[in-house]
């Protein structure tokens, strides 16, 4: 009962802090983005109730699975709720912008507003599960690391696995969809696989994938080094915040892209991102890990 009064109280302050950032956010780099976004669809605030529910029921999963407190736990909770609601997601943004033509004010406004957001709830979580403590300093920890294998695995799943996961799912899954072929390409054509493959490597995309894959690896490893208990647990715990994190605001409708083309996206990633979320734990899961002193 108690969990779940937190779970609630937590999900009601996020929209709050969603609501608040993003009105701050544009306040600092004025846009249309706040009218846009209000008139997309009458049932926005429900949806978001509903997205800030998701995102702090699985962020919740993780404080209760975490050895540390304090501010250390502050900082773990910004590092990944920042770097994956925003962040990353904003980053591919720009990459794509020619094609969704999202203003680049509006992301300036989306990402400050999602700092203050993240700040204000990473604070709150801690504070109301009774980690968080002004007057005591969190008990020390030592972390222990395995350089050699850690540097084998940070090259081999940022530059073959990520881009591997990503295209895979990017093409026999969101590009199955017409509309999504529409959108990015500006034609329903369906090219083969090791065309798609070609034109990837020669844009650059393939490229920018291994940046992200490096990103996404420095999000998730200081989550790693706390999630108490098996590899099966951090692999679970990591790709639910993968998952959820990164692709609950498509469930949010916007003027920027279809109904449909946002259904391939949350269909496309929430399996692919909880997969490779999955595999970082599993991967750096015992390479990686914070002991009491």
């Amino acid at each position: 009962m108690k969990k779940g009064l937190i779970w609630l109280g937590l999900s009601i302050l996020m929209t709050i802090f969603w609501i608040v950032g993003l009105i701050i956010g544009n306040a600092i780099f004025p846009s249309s983005i706040t009218e846009m976004s209000a008139d997309s669809d009458s049932s926005g605030g429900l949806i978001l109730l509903l997205i800030c529910a998701l995102n702090t029921l699985v962020v919740l999963y993780f404080i209760y699975n975490s050895q540390c407190k304090g501010w250390k736990l502050v900082g773990t909770i910004f590092l990944i709720t920042f770097g994956l609601q925003y962040f990353m997601s904003q980053i591919e943004t720009l990459w794509f912008n020619e094609s969704i033509n999202f203003p680049i004010k509006g992301i300036l406004a989306v990402v400050s507003g999602g700092f203050i957001m993240n700040l204000l709830f990473s604070v709150t979580a801690t504070w109301f599960t009774g980690n968080f403590s002004p007057l005591k300093k969190s008990a020390g920890e030592k972390t222990k690391l395995e350089l050699a294998p850690i540097v084998k695995y940070f090259l081999l799943l940022s530059i073959v696995v990520w881009p591997v996961i990503y295209f895979l799912a990017g093409y026999f899954i969101a590009w199955q969809f017409a509309e999504v072929r529409l959108s990015y390409s500006g034609t329903a054509e369906m090219d083969s696989f090791l065309s798609m493959m070609k034109a990837n490597v020669t844009s650059g995309l393939y490229f920018f994938q291994i940046l992200r894959g490096v990103l996404w690896i420095l999000i998730a490893l200081p989550a790693v080094a706390v999630i108490r208990g098996s590899l099966m647990r951090k692999g679970v715990i990591i790709g639910l915040l993968f998952a959820v994190l990164s692709g609950s605001q498509l469930l949010l409708p916007n003027p920027f892209m279809s109904d449909m083309v946002r259904m391939a996206h949350i269909i496309e990633t929430a399996p692919s991102n909880f997969l490779w979320g999955f595999i970082i734990a599993w991967c750096f899961g015992k390479l990686i890990s914070s002991e009491p002193k």
